[in-house]
């Protein structure tokens, strides 16, 4: 091969791989998104309520550095009626200003649970700018109690994972006190940040096991 086709050949590959990034961008990438709720009564008896369910997931896909839901970051008030109420309202407006921001593409919201085990399932786009994706759930009834993830990067390495299965993470919105399922509402003042929860009812203080929900991402 001659320096004059090895130089196109060059440039061939060199503007293929430009496409494919554009096009991840462009196009997106899909995921199906499967939750997978385990909070049971023999694995979580402490104060287990008769009517355990979980509100309509709620989300969206970002920049990856957002600090929306952010351990350590106050609760915005959609975040705070999500977590003690389960209403999906004002957090969808939120979300929504932060999209027209530019801070990321879609929000995503999927039905409740009506109970505390099974899963819902939902598809996602992500692309190489907006990778990251957050979806939560208000553990109900609780005080200001959810679950889901946060800020979770489907780019690793620069490519797209094809499969991925975590444990949802517990959290504490710190804006109630109530310390059971069903405590009367204590509004916690002034608000405190938001933390992992692992306290009992559900956990050990260091610890929720097992998980109460799995979450698997499969690409499209």
């Amino acid at each position: 091969m001659n320096r004059y086709l090895v130089f196109i050949s060059l440039v061939f590959l060199v503007f293929s791989l430009s496409c494919n990034k554009d096009d991840d961008k462009a196009e997106g990438i899909e995921y199906t998104v499967t939750f997978t709720f385990n909070w049971n009564s023999l694995d979580f008896p402490e104060d287990y309520p008769s009517n355990a369910h979980f509100s309509k997931l709620i989300g969206w896909n970002h920049l990856p550095t957002s600090d929306f839901f952010e351990l350590g970051t106050l609760a915005s008030e959609g975040i705070e009626v999500m977590a003690e109420t389960g209403s999906i309202t004002p957090l969808d407006s939120e979300i929504n200003a932060k999209i027209v921001n530019g801070e990321g593409i879609n929000l995503y919201v999927d039905d409740p649970l009506s109970s505390g085990t099974g899963s819902v399932s939902l598809n996602i786009i992500v692309d190489s700018e907006f990778s990251s994706v957050t979806l939560v759930s208000m553990i109900a009834p609780s005080p200001d109690w959810y679950v889901g993830v946060v800020n979770f990067n489907l780019l690793e390495n620069g490519e797209f994972v094809q499969e991925k299965i975590v444990k949802a993470l517990v959290y504490d919105s710190g804006t109630d006190s109530g310390v059971t399922f069903t405590s009367g509402n204590i509004d916690t003042s002034p608000k405190e940040p938001i933390t992992l929860f692992t306290d009992h009812p559900l956990g050990d203080g260091e610890g929720i096991s097992p998980a109460i929900a799995t979450v698997k991402f499969t690409k499209q």
